[in-house]
């Protein structure tokens, strides 16, 4: 018999009224270029044509995601990740949107630098970030597949979220469905990160798998990126920190990345040709 709160995360996994679909298997383990699993103390980029997942192996801005960061001890940081990510009780983070940025304020921000940047007046103040209620609780739903410690003395840990605890067989939307993988580096309190979700978003505005957000390339673009949406949602629960990574997608690390406005007033600018690598570090030549 299901316990009450799974009862609850199965209820919400398919609302009454909508159709539902089985939850898609997992991938394979192993070397491949899609696969999931620890190699040689590392985990998995993700290919460039994935919409929606994140590693720390990758250096494009769509895929990139910089470690995190923890205080303390590595076990009971451990312990702290399964712990809120399966279910546990959190303080509520920022709104999902625009990194807790309302609509309404990420765009006046934007016009209001469109404005500056056409008249040579001075930018706008970034909009301030705001925190959900707590009413607006919502635990996480994970699952642990595999837990153990690398021939290097890592820890590698691996979930699944969006099965509500394991109970469900199908789903509304079966981009939620994330296999999630932390790399606890040996002797650190860095943590390396890689989630993907195991179908793709259906990509339209409006449906649950995507919306709104701001590139530093592209401007305002429609986010399909459900791994990185729910991956920054637990690092937030977490309280844990992204750890400082230069990046050559970055406009502030990077003089030939331009931002998506200049794209806009100078598009014969010879920085517009700009592409990020999109290699994996730090071994360039893959896992």
């Amino acid at each position: 018999m299901l316990s009450a709160a799974a009862a609850a995360l199965l209820a919400a996994a398919v609302p009454r009224g909508v159709a539902a679909a089985p939850i898609p298997p997992p991938p394979a383990v192993g070397d491949c270029t899609d696969c999931i699993g620890e190699v040689n103390e590392t985990l998995n980029a993700c290919p460039l044509d994935a919409p929606s997942c994140i590693s720390t192996l990758n250096d494009d801005e769509l895929h990139f995601a910089a470690p995190w960061q923890f205080d303390g001890d590595q076990q009971a940081a451990i312990e702290q990740l399964l712990a809120v990510a399966c279910g546990g009780e959190f303080e509520p983070g920022l709104i999902d949107t625009f990194g807790g940025i309302s609509q309404v304020d990420a765009a006046a921000y934007i016009a209001k630098g469109v404005l500056a940047v056409a008249t040579g007046g001075d930018m706008p103040a970034q909009p301030k970030r705001q925190r959900k209620s707590k009413s607006d609780f919502v635990p996480f739903d994970g699952t642990v597949v595999e837990r153990r410690t690398t021939a290097g003395g890592s820890e590698y840990v691996r979930l699944v979220l969006g099965t509500a605890g394991g109970a469900a067989t199908e789903v509304e939307d079966p981009s939620t469905v994330l296999d999630c993988e932390f790399l606890f580096i040996a002797n650190d309190n860095i943590v390396n990160v890689r989630a993907a979700s195991r179908a793709p978003p259906e990509g339209r505005l409006g449906t649950p798998g995507s919306q709104l957000a701001l590139s530093f390339t592209d401007g305002l673009v429609v986010d399909k990126n459900v791994a990185r949406r729910q991956m920054e949602r637990l690092r937030t629960a977490l309280r844990w920190e992204p750890a400082p990574v230069i990046t050559d997608f970055d406009p502030r690390f990077n003089a030939e990345a331009p931002v998506w406005f200049e794209r806009l007033f100078d598009p014969y600018n010879r920085r517009n040709k700009f592409e990020p690598s999109g290699i994996p570090y730090p071994v360039e030549g893959g896992r």
